[in-house]
């Protein structure tokens, strides 16, 4: 008798799903999320995934497959997609979390999901699919140059301690007497009316040094091209672990940025190297002529390039002759400390 009710049931249930097939996926709700949309080549990324039956009634055959962004791997997985075959009661949810890596850097489309759903048999079966919109930016990688990152160490170290040799007439931090040695204007005569003698400003250490990244994007070698950036992303890690303001200057797609630090600063500056699709828009000549248009008192400059413009000695040397302060210079596959 109990077995004769599970099989009317079944019939039940079966004849609904036929019928209704067609109104089983306006029931069937997906969301997904991405734990990070910007990442190291290599990284773990994590897409969060929900499939939802918010249907009234039992859906008894659902076909889920998630595809990833083209050159995804799977942590221990195979291939690119993951597919599941679901039976979800009403209000049931499905969740699962998807570990993934992507190889290189790039903009990845987040790929696609495919829900199909019908009878217990498959027959009368209905799909639907649908982009993952989000998409992901991979930045490039760190540069392994040891010749470049010794040059460039020695570079920031000097710029560091510059900072706190620098007085800055701004900041007043006390007085003391005067020696004789000091220029007359910074004597405080506020200071010596009162104490009756003469008294010279203290003055704190400068906190106003600051860096240009030029990024020269000139050139047909994409793996050059894709050197620079690895040295671009060094450069930047740096400057922020120094908490050195820097601007961002570029004759290419990556851009400009304004000067600053800090998280928001740098993931700017990734996310924009990581979108490139290494299109130069105007010579290094130009981009050297802004650089001197735009130039601050006691800026340093740092230069990356590819070593394939024409003339780059002599911009180079006309940059240095508008900066107050020794220009370092990082090319690709080499290195001159200029």
């Amino acid at each position: 008798m109990i077995a004769l009710i599970f099989v009317g049931l079944a019939i039940v249930i079966g004849f609904i799903q036929v019928k209704l097939a067609p109104t089983v996926l306006q029931n069937l709700f997906c969301e997904y999320i991405f734990d990070m949309k910007l990442a190291e080549p290599g990284e773990v990324i994590t897409c969060r995934n929900k499939l939802l039956n918010a249907w009234r009634f039992p859906v008894a055959y659902i076909n889920y497959i998630i595809h990833l962004p083209e050159g995804a791997e799977i942590v221990n997985g195979k291939g690119k997609a993951e597919r599941h075959r679901l039976f979800l009661m009403p209000e049931q949810k499905f969740e699962n979390d998807i570990r993934f890596t992507l190889p290189k850097r790039g903009v990845y489309k987040s790929g696609k999901y495919y829900l199909e759903t019908g009878d217990f048999l498959g027959f009368n079966s209905k799909v639907i699919s649908e982009d993952l919109k989000a998409d992901i930016v991979i930045m490039p990688e760190k540069s392994q140059n040891e010749h470049i990152i010794k040059t460039l160490g020695g570079y920031i170290g000097d710029i560091s301690v510059r900072r706190f040799i620098i007085e800055d007439p701004v900041l007043t931090v006390g007085f003391r007497e005067y020696t004789g040695k000091e220029p007359m204007k910074n004597i405080s005569w506020n200071q010596s009316a009162k104490r009756n003698e003469l008294m010279v400003k203290n003055n704190d250490y400068t906190t106003d040094t600051n860096v240009a990244v030029v990024l020269n994007m000139q050139g047909n070698d994409k793996e050059k091209l894709e050197e620079c950036f690895r040295i671009s992303r060094t450069v930047c890690e740096q400057l922020e672990e120094k908490r050195i303001p820097y601007e961002f200057i570029c004759n290419g797609d990556v851009g400009n940025c304004n000067e600053g630090y800090g998280r928001n600063h740098l993931n700017y500056i990734m996310k924009r190297l990581g979108r490139s699709n290494l299109f130069s828009y105007y010579s290094f000549d130009e981009l050297i002529d802004r650089c001197i248009e735009k130039r601050k008192n006691n800026r340093s400059y740092i230069v990356i390039t590819s070593g394939s413009s024409k003339n780059e000695m002599s911009c180079l040397n006309r940059l240095q002759a508008a900066s107050d302060q020794e220009i370092c210079v990082l090319q690709a596959g080499g290195n001159d400390n200029g």
